[in-house]
């Protein structure tokens, strides 16, 4: 059975986890999007986050939103990590 995963803007899942994948295959990915989390929200604060301050609500609002739907996934990739490791 394929681990469920949700996109944050929806209740149902979007894709379904190969559960051939490997731990490696999962610790690969939760590090890209970690460090894709970190470089986007290096943008929003101090000096750098000038000009995301400068954006319009909408834009700074749905910047916000990318941010949160990689630390959903991140969440995601975690539980099913530990579920790998746990079973």
């Amino acid at each position: 059975m394929s681990t469920p995963m949700s996109f944050p803007a929806t209740t149902d899942p979007l894709y379904l986890l190969n559960d051939d994948v490997d731990a490696m295959a999962l610790v690969d990915q939760l590090s890209a999007r970690q460090m894709q989390l970190q470089a986007l929200l290096a943008r929003t604060f101090g000096d750098s986050g000038d000009a995301f301050r400068r954006l319009n609500p909408t834009l700074q609002d749905n910047y916000l939103w990318a941010c949160f739907m990689i630390a959903e996934e991140m969440r995601g990739l975690s539980e099913a990590l530990l579920g790998r490791n746990s079973g």
